[in-house]
């Protein structure tokens, strides 16, 4: 999602482009094409620029070996105080979850522009899958369980169904201690297997953006079904004012 139509009002004077072509120039000379300065926003709070630590900010993000000029942060200031006047700024209008937000200065050295991005990342639902084990196979899985004594003490509905359900993401992942149905705890030997399918068909179900899902156990037709979901990261980019200095 991008904004229809930039702010491009002049909002710099001749002095302050003067300056943005001294530090264009020393840039350069370190070898950046461009500079970037970001600044973090707490998710699901709004933000204007009294949110951020301006002295706090000493060197540019993509090179943390070139010190911002004290000049450069009174001239971002000014640029940040006509975003808030203006109301330019706008939190992200989805219904998924953000997971990290900032807004970036950037100086574009050849371009000779400056610019304000509003950047988040969020997570969005896939469609999922599914996986299975129909009666040949559930009765073969459901025989064993019963010969080894694992079902003896489980307490099952007239329907036949049990719902044990998981979550992973951040490199981590569990699946619930207990049905979900009747709240009895799931058999060892039954766990382990639920992560062995997870392993087997949804490798990685527990890293980075995360997964979650459910197995149903069809005790009276021996049928056992994966619904597996995970999230895919998106990322969104909206600039919120940009002006020439050259």
């Amino acid at each position: 999602m991008k904004r229809k139509q930039i702010n491009t009002q002049q909002v710099l004077t001749p002095e302050d482009k003067k300056y943005l072509r001294g530090v264009s120039n020393y840039l350069r000379s370190l070898g950046m094409i461009d500079g970037s300065i970001e600044v973090d926003i707490d998710n699901g709070y709004s933000f204007d620029s009294s949110d951020i630590d301006w002295k706090n900010i000493t060197h540019f993000s993509n090179n943390y070996r070139a010190e911002i000029p004290n000049g450069l942060i009174a001239i971002l200031v000014k640029i940040m105080n006509y975003i808030d006047e203006k109301s330019l700024f706008q939190m992200p209008d989805i219904d998924d979850v953000i997971n990290y937000e900032r807004v970036d200065f950037d100086i574009d050295t050849e371009k000779q522009e400056i610019s304000v991005n509003h950047w988040w990342s969020y997570y969005e639902r896939n469609d999922g899958s599914t996986r299975e084990w129909d009666e040949e196979e559930g009765k073969e899985i459901f025989e064993e369980w019963q010969q080894d004594g694992v079902l003896e003490d489980l307490d099952v509905p007239a329907d036949g169904i049990l719902t044990v359900r998981y979550n992973g993401s951040g490199d981590s992942g569990y699946i619930e201690n207990n049905f979900e149905e009747v709240g009895d705890q799931v058999p060892s030997t039954i766990e382990d297997w639920c992560y062995n399918q997870l392993e087997n068909y949804f490798g990685g179900w527990e890293i980075n953006e995360g997964s979650d899902g459910e197995f149903i156990f069809n005790f009276n037709e021996m049928t056992i079904q994966l619904n597996h979901s995970y999230n895919t990261e998106e990322t969104t980019t909206d600039t919120i004012y940009k002006e020439d200095f050259s």
